[in-house]
Formats: C-alpha cells, sequence, structure tokens
C-alpha cells in the first residue's frame, strides 16, 4: 500500500479495533487499497458501510450515498471519513435517497430529527427512501412527481 493508504488504515484500525475483522488490503486496479466493509447490525443481508482508499482519498459509502476525502484541502482525509462514518454509526442521521422509478435522482445525509416528509428537494422523484445504521428509520415515501 502506499502511504497515504497506509496512514489511513493504521488510523481505522486503532480508532476501530472493533472492526479489525473487515479491514483488507485489496488490489484494485493494480493498485493495493486499504478497505473495509462493515456489515449493517440491521440485517440488511448484502448490505455495508465502506470506506476505501482508492486514487489518494478516502471514501466512505453508505446505501445510495458516498462522500470523498482527500489530503488536498484544509482537513485531513481520514478525520472527514471518520466524522461521517460515526455520524452513520451514531444512528442519529439517515440516507435519504430520491427515485424517479428505477432512476436515481440524489442522496444527502440528514440528521434523523429532519427527515422529509415527501419530494421537496427532489421534486422530480416519486419515491424517496430512507436508510440507517440500525434500521429504525428505514421508509419509504411515495410521491406524486412534479416535473
Amino acid at each position: 500500500m502506499d502511504d497515504f493508504s497506509e496512514k489511513i488504515a493504521k488510523k481505522f484500525r486503532s480508532q476501530f479495533p472493533q472492526w479489525a475483522e473487515y479491514c483488507e488490503e485489496v488490489d484494485h486496479e493494480g493498485t493495493v487499497i486499504f478497505e473495509v466493509k462493515i456489515p449493517f447490525p440491521n440485517g440488511k443481508g448484502d448490505a455495508f458501510l465502506e470506506l476505501d482508499t482508492f486514487n489518494d482519498e478516502a471514501t466512505v459509502y453508505f446505501d445510495s450515498y458516498h462522500a470523498h476525502f482527500d489530503d488536498f484541502g484544509e482537513n485531513d482525509a481520514y478525520d472527514g471519513a471518520v466524522v461521517l462514518v460515526q455520524k452513520i454509526i451514531s444512528n442519529e442521521y439517515v440516507i435519504v435517497s430520491y427515485w424517479r422509478d428505477s432512476q436515481w435522482c440524489g442522496s444527502e445525509l440528514v440528521a434523523a430529527i429532519n427527515l422529509p416528509t415527501g419530494n421537496e428537494e427532489y421534486p422530480y422523484a416519486n419515491l424517496v427512501k430512507t436508510c440507517s445504521w440500525l434500521g429504525n428509520y428505514d421508509n419509504e415515501i411515495h410521491c406524486e412527481p412534479r416535473g
């Protein structure tokens, strides 16, 4: 692994020792990266909270949402990625995704106390899905598309 991936791997393993069994070094397009795939605790089968270090970025994936973090700005990539992971596993935040039939329109991280009730953010959508770490905020809202 390169220095960036090594740094992220070391910090992640230190911060989350309970997830050591999910940490791997994998070959991705000829480059060895750090990758973590943590199964949802809510029993969603093949659903994971993921983090990888491909292309000098720490990328966090959860449901239909992902975010990239690098060291090129003012913040450390690891710090940004861990803050997102901590928000997700706190179960105080959810992923809200907007769909028009099977077409994805967008996703956002939202505080659980601010769950949408319809498609105001994406009027084109006819389905709003929420996904939470523990599953207690999981929901689907069918709505009338506008536009």
